[in-house]
Parts: C-alpha cells; sequence; structure tokens
C-alpha cells in the first residue's frame, strides 16, 4: 500500500463474512472504509474515495467491472481490487481470517513488471494431415478461409473430386519443427495424384525428402503426434478422426488462426551465463533435459530457447545453476517482492504458522472459488498466491517461504497436467509430495506438498490436518 494517502475498501458482502478491520489496518498501512455492500447501498463510499484522487484498493473483485465504469470520470485514480472473500472470508476459519486479508491485501498493491511479447504472424496457409476421408472433408470446410494443402499418409481408396479446389498428395512426414507461422516440414513417400484417378486416388512414383512450409498444421491422422508436448505448440492442431468432436473443434480452431497474435516471453535468456559447454566438453544439460516443448537446443557453448515455442512452463529457469535463464512473468525478484510483502503483512497483522499456497490462475482460482461455495474454504493460515505456473518455482522461492516466518508450502497442480512435474517435485521434500514416488526425504525445512485437483475436497482437508498439525509442534 502507498501509505497513509491511498485509501482501502473492504465490503462484508451483505454480512456474509466478518470483517476484522483492526488486523487488516495492523497488516495495510492504508485509511480504511468498511461497508456492507459496497456494490449498492454503500456505492457513495466509493464514490467518495474516488474525489479524493488518491490510489484506492477495492477488495472484491466480482464486482470490479462495476467500479471501473463508475471511476470512468476519474481516470486519473488507480484502481486495484484484490478478492479477500472465497480466499478467506467465506471460511470455516472466517473469524481468524483477519492477518489473512491483510497480506493479501498488501501483496496486491505490490506492482509486476510488464510483459514481453513475442508476436507469431500467419497467412493462413495449412496443412491438413490424415489418411482419409476425414482429412478431405477438413479441408472442403476450410478452403473458403485458409490456403489449404492436404497430405494423406498411407491412404486407402480416396474418391476422386470433380473439382481440385486445392491440392491433395501423399505422404508421410519424416519431421516437423517450427511454430504458428513458421513450420518446416520433411516428408518422405512424396507422391502427386494422377489427373485420370477415375474410381479412387492413383498417385504416381513416390521419392523421400521432400520439403514443405506452412502457416499451421490440422493432423486428423490419427497416428502420433508431430511433437513433443503437442498440446502447447502453437499451430499445430490435433484431432483423433474418430473422435468427429474432438475433429469438429479443431477444425474450428484451424479457422481462427490467421493473423498476428501475441504470446509472453517466458523466459530471459543471458547466455554469457550459460554453463552447458566450454571446450567442447559438455556441462550442464538440466534445462536441456526438463524442457518439454524441444523448445531449448544446444547452440556451441550456450543453449538456445525459441521464445516462440517456448509454453512458459518454467522448469529450465528453476534449474538454471548460474541464472542465464530467468522467469519472466512475473521476475523472481518480483514475486519474491510480493511474497515478502504477503508474509511480512501476515506477521504484522497477527497472522502465525503461514502455508502458501502457490497456484495457476487458470485453475486454482476456481477450486479456491469452489472450496469457498460449496466447501470448508481455504484455512485461516493458508495464503494462495497466484503465479504463471508452479513448474516456475525455484528453490529460492520455496526456502524464501520459511526464511520470511512461513512454516508450510502447498502446491495446488491440475489433475491433469498441462506441463510434466517431474522435475518440480524433485525440487521437494520428496516425501512429502504424493505426485513422486521416490520417498526418501529431501533438504528443505518445513513442509512442501503437492495438492491435485483430482480431489479438491482432499486437498483441503489435508491443510486443515497440516495446519493443526503445525499448531501442536
Amino acid at each position: 500500500m502507498n501509505g497513509a494517502k491511498s485509501r482501502l475498501l473492504i465490503c462484508s458482502c451483505e454480512k456474509t463474512m466478518p470483517l476484522d478491520a483492526q488486523a487488516i489496518g495492523r497488516g495495510c498501512a492504508a485509511n480504511v472504509t468498511q461497508a456492507n455492500q459496497l456494490c449498492g447501498l454503500d456505492l457513495g463510499q466509493f464514490k467518495a474515495a474516488l474525489a479524493e484522487g488518491e490510489p484506492i484498493t477495492v477488495a472484491c473483485t466480482q464486482e470490479a467491472p462495476l467500479f471501473k465504469e463508475v471511476a470512468e470520470d476519474f481516470p486519473q485514480v488507480p484502481l486495484t481490487f484484490v478478492n479477500i472473500r472465497e480466499t478467506g472470508g467465506w471460511s470455516k476459519d472466517a473469524a481468524t481470517a483477519g492477518p489473512k486479508s491483510a497480506a493479501l491485501i498488501a501483496a496486491a498493491s505490490e506492482e509486476m513488471p510488464p510483459i514481453s511479447l513475442v508476436t507469431l504472424e500467419s497467412g493462413g496457409v495449412a496443412l491438413i494431415y490424415g489418411r482419409d476421408e476425414v482429412a478431405i472433408d477438413a479441408a472442403k470446410r476450410l478452403a473458403d478461409r485458409l490456403d489449404i494443402t492436404v497430405i494423406l499418409s498411407n491412404p486407402g481408396d480416396v474418391t476422386p473430386r470433380s473439382v481440385n479446389e486445392f491440392p491433395v498428395l501423399k505422404g508421410m512426414i519424416r519431421n516437423a519443427s517450427g511454430h504458428l507461422g513458421q513450420f518446416e516440414l520433411a516428408i518422405d513417400d512424396y507422391a502427386l495424384p494422377s489427373p485420370s484417378s477415375r474410381n479412387k486416388l492413383v498417385f504416381g512414383a513416390a521419392r523421400d525428402g521432400a520439403t514443405s512450409t506452412c502457416d499451421l498444421i490440422l493432423d486428423v491422422s490419427g497416428g502420433l503426434p508431430l511433437f513433443p508436448a503437442h498440446e502447447l505448440r502453437s499451430g499445430y492442431l490435433r484431432a483423433d478422426p474418430r473422435d468427429p468432436a474432438a475433429v469438429e473443434r479443431a477444425i474450428a480452431d484451424a479457422g481462427n488462426l490467421v493473423g498476428t497474435f501475441d504470446k509472453p516471453r517466458f523466459i530471459h535468456f543471458d547466455e554469457s551465463l550459460c554453463a552447458h559447454s566450454r571446450s567442447n566438453i559438455i556441462g550442464c544439460t538440466r534445462c536441456l533435459d526438463l524442457c518439454p516443448t524441444g523448445a531449448i537446443t544446444p547452440n556451441g557453448n550456450s543453449v538456445a530457447i525459441d521464445p516462440a515455442v517456448c509454453a512458459g512452463c518454467g522448469s529450465c529457469a528453476s534449474v538454471c545453476p548460474t541464472g542465464a535463464a530467468s522467469y519472466s512473468l512475473p521476475s523472481a525478484d518480483a514475486l519474491m517482492r510480493k511474497l515478502r510483502t504477503l508474509m511480512q503483512s501476515y506477521g504484522k497483522a497477527g497472522g502465525s504458522n503461514a502455508v502458501v499456497l502457490f497456484h495457476g490462475g487458470d485453475h486454482g482460482d476456481a477450486l479456491i472459488d469452489a472450496l469457498a461455495r460449496f466447501g470448508d474454504g481455504l484455512p485461516a493460515n493458508v495464503l494462495p498466491l497466484r503465479i504463471n505456473e508452479i513448474t516456475q518455482l525455484g528453490p529460492e522461492t520455496i526456502a524464501a517461504v520459511f526464511a520470511y516466518g512461513g512454516t508450510g508450502v502447498a502446491l495446488l497442480t491440475r489433475a491433469k497436467e498441462k506441463h510434466d512435474i517431474a522435475g518440480l517435485c524433485a525440487r521437494l521434500r520428496r516425501r512429502s509430495c504424493p505426485h513422486h514416488r521416490d520417498r526418501r526425504p529431501g533438504s528443505i525445512a518445513g513442509d512442501a506438498r503437492c495438492h491435485s485437483q483430482r480431489h479438491p475436497g482432499a486437498a483441503a482437508r489435508e491443510l486443515r490436518r497440516a495446519r493443526h498439525k503445525t499448531q501442536r509442534a
């Protein structure tokens, strides 16, 4: 918070949650105003705060669109929104959640650096890779939006079309590289169809070693994916040809992949610090061993990271021994500042036995919301901290929780992982992580655990058991 020159508006949401204004005031250096229906009957308090012209933090995210609309005439007033309802107020432990609310409010005021972007451009040149009429039908539906070429691998009896709106070739993709707007393919068994094909396509003499380029690939071949971690490769769409619904989704997605697209630059890389190789002797390969997408490749004495292929798991940055690779969403120092503010404010407000729950926003927010609405909510000592991917966490961040006075770290994972978490589990205390079969003791003090979204209720119960165990200790 920006000291006495900032305003903090907290709301009991129609008295559905208790507010410990004293605890919040101890943890947040701001002028606190309390309401019961800030989005309705007490909206005048928000308008009055706007008129003062100082930065405002509103402890509500549900009605953020309303508050932004009201504030349109005050563009000079910085607004920050933070959720203390689902994260603490709607909980079995709501009466003692004041320090947690203070910590979450204070952490929300920490500014995050701007995101650097990578631009991908697609002209709509599409390759549809299949075996039969499924690929042909997909091409027909996309021909008016994309520049289509169809390649059939080991085709069966395919009926020739009366009008060739797009080329249909035979071939087997031996190798594929690239990303949206810049794919390169090596094709074997490449052959053109005979124009006199009558009741089925007849192909001429085949050759190996053909090459092709395209902007996007729709793979309905039913074979192995062309890329590792293929779900994360921008511009590569794959569907089981036996699943009509999956094919429909892939066709719809392919039709939208024309134009200019921005994605975050997840990793900052300084090759001068890289310890991959010296004098032709290989040294460190940690990032190469963990990268799920193949975005990292050897490049002389260092490695090279393709930002267009990188999917943002952050595993490379979390294991880099020299700091050559560092995560940018947010940067490690920005995350550390937010973590420090979270923990220090929690302590100032009177909190104890803090457990930091790291989670990704695209799944963690929804799960925490569900626990608050339909369950007992999070324990009062569990402080949720949203990050981009839990796999970005390095040992320095986990250790910092304990250095700032925390008693535990919890990681909320997906039921079906977006990124491989084996490297993350190896960085945790293995005997505590249920995702890791090897339960040998680790070296991190305190408790560090993964909790799967597969059983959200069980995860909440584990957090509460961990809380009681820590209190007894």
